[in-house]
């Protein structure tokens, strides 16, 4: 007995779609927008950031002199969740889709696992990069840590 893509449900009402704002990720929402609006589903763009450490003169140093008193990190975060904005605004105005936004700090495939299970999403899509098979042997993939740990299904978008 074959079966067919028809035969197969899913019921899919949240998804998660990581951004890094990469032509992959970007591919990857174009995605998740066009799966959304055909399941019906909640769309959740969620950029998971590394906070810089207090201590790098580099950041204190311009942001001093940019006249900019808030922390590295409350720097960082603001403008993740301001790009993260302008991105779910320009690509749900035509769409009907619902679209959210998420920011979180700290390391990726972790971040994006963890807000799956908050948020009890069933599809997450993340794009991925093509490294050198050294670099992704040594480096490990984002993509590749999120299938290993998501407690659903993942759609990797290349």
């Amino acid at each position: 007995m074959s079966v067919t893509p028809a035969d197969v449900t899913y019921d899919t009402r949240r998804i998660l779609c990581a951004v890094d704002h990469s032509e992959p990720s970007l591919r990857a929402v174009k995605l998740a927008l066009d799966l959304a609006g055909k399941c019906g589903a909640q769309l959740t763009l969620l950029n998971v950031v590394r906070l810089p450490i207090a201590t790098q003169q580099e950041i204190a140093d311009y942001l001093q002199n940019e006249h900019i008193h808030d922390m590295p990190a409350v720097v960082v975060r603001e403008a993740a969740e301001n790009d993260l904005r302008l991105l779910r605004d320009r690509v749900a105005m035509h769409s009907g889709v619902a679209v959210s936004c998420e920011v979180r700090a700290g390391v990726e495939a972790t971040e994006i696992v963890a807000s799956a299970r908050d948020h009890a999403i069933d599809l997450i899509v993340v794009g991925h990069r093509s490294h050198r098979r050294i670099a992704g042997t040594l480096l490990g993939s984002v993509a590749r840590n999120v299938i290993e740990l998501a407690p659903c299904p993942v759609l990797v978008v290349r």
